[in-house]
């Protein structure tokens, strides 16, 4: 085995230690958790909620009350006299979300065309989105029985309540979504899309974790200038922990790819969702767009790492790359960067972490020449961050110790 395989190995062995591997590995099941959790409260307001009714009014509309809520609603309890303390306890002992209470003299109020109060005792288990969700889905049913009592007192129909029924055409750049009212567009966007810059951000920033770790380690344990002076070319080096480290990343990229498509794949009913889905051939671009962010970011934490002088030093040379993370993050959860300003358009997209960020953004909207501009971009970065790496491991900074000004500034950095 030559020197390059045994370097190799020797890089990827040390990176696939859990205190590197975990954090990589985070990203993805939180996706999918969230993914599966996001899928199970929609599946639940899908579902008939279950309560309880207690009608004390005898006339004709606490009876049609009566007769809408059971049609729409699982019914695990009904009196028609009682405590309503004592019926929340056993709605509640029946796995009942909520219990209604039709008072006496409903009838009469509707009568005289005057509201009609009716109880409504909700059954919140938890401070959570599905106990709180499953609670909510009870107004739903409170205001469609209105609807059924407001037909029959008043005669009307549907169509009468309801006698502007708007058809939505919503232009999106050059994409035109037939039935797609902007404010559901708005909520399936923010849905999908507003997670995906924290998720890039959290794989940069780990990613140049592993690696500036990985140099500090070497560098306070003085393995590396030890195996500087062993008969092993330079480059070599470089190569072999490019490579080990890029392989790692390669699996985060694809881990990460595929958990952001399992996520959005949550989100796939009503034609918002439908208009907002992307498809395999542009999960791809979007994983090259991040691997090519990662190669980059990898060989940066490689040259930063070179002037750590501890472990400790490392995570502070960490900084500048968590804010070249940060700013693309800001930038395009809350803004378009197409709608910015040349100045600060051309800033953000100088930063290579952007692209990645805004990749599935310019997919949706069929903007290639964006994407496949900052694969490039981000390609001729990675090339350059690589080419300064081996230019820095060739030079004699690493025995000598001499730095220059950059060097200098950095260790102050890290006091």
């Amino acid at each position: 085995m030559n020197h390059f395989l045994r370097l190799l190995w020797k890089e990827t062995r040390e990176l696939l230690r859990p205190r590197y591997l975990l954090p990589i590995l985070l990203i993805p099941v939180m996706f999918v958790a969230l993914g599966q959790g996001i899928g199970g409260i929609e599946d639940g307001v899908d579902e008939q909620p279950s309560i309880g009714i207690l009608n004390a009014d005898d006339g004709e509309y606490g009876d049609l009350v009566n007769a809408s809520l059971s049609q729409n609603a699982s019914v695990v309890y009904y009196a028609e006299s009682g405590e309503p303390s004592a019926a929340v306890e056993t709605v509640s002992g029946e796995g009942g979300d909520a219990l209604i209470v039709i008072p006496d003299g409903f009838t009469e109020r509707i009568r005289e065309r005057t509201a009609g109060s009716v109880g409504v005792h909700s059954v919140v288990r938890s401070l959570s989105l599905s106990g709180i969700t499953s609670s909510a889905q009870i107004d739903g049913q409170i205001q469609r029985a209105g609807t059924v009592l407001t037909l029959n007192v008043t005669g009307t129909t549907p169509a009468m309540l309801n006698p502007i029924r708007p058809e939505y055409t919503t232009y999106l750049e050059d994409k035109t979504l037939e039935n797609t009212s902007p404010g559901a567009l708005s909520g399936s966007f923010a849905t999908q899309f507003i997670f995906i810059p924290v998720v890039i951000m959290f794989v940069i920033i780990f990613s140049g974790q592993m690696v500036i770790n990985s140099m500090g380690a070497e560098k306070e344990n003085k393995t590396l200038e030890t195996l500087l002076t062993m008969p092993v070319k330079r480059s070599t080096i470089v190569a072999a922990k490019l490579i080990g480290s890029a392989s790692i990343g390669l699996l985060g990229a694809a881990l990460y790819t595929v958990s952001i498509y399992y996520y959005q794949s949550s989100f796939t009913d009503g034609a918002a969702s439908a208009a907002l889905s992307l498809g395999v051939v542009d999960y791809a671009i979007v994983g090259v767009s991040l691997f090519l962010s990662l190669v980059g970011v990898l060989a940066l934490a490689l040259i930063l790492g070179v002037f750590a002088g501890d472990r400790q030093g490392a995570q502070m040379l960490l900084f500048p790359i968590s804010i070249l993370a940060i700013v693309p993050m800001f930038a395009t959860m809350f803004t378009d960067v197409a709608q910015l300003s040349l100045p600060i358009r051309a800033l953000l997209l100088a930063i290579p972490f952007t692209h990645p960020a805004i990749a599935p953004k310019r997919l949706l909207l069929n903007d290639t020449t964006m994407v496949f501009g900052g694969i490039v971009y981000e390609a001729i970065f990675a090339v350059a961050m690589i080419w300064l790496a081996i230019r820095v491991f060739n030079s004699d900074r690493l025995i000598t110790g001499s730095s220059g000004r950059i060097g200098q500034w950095l260790s102050r950095l890290q006091q």
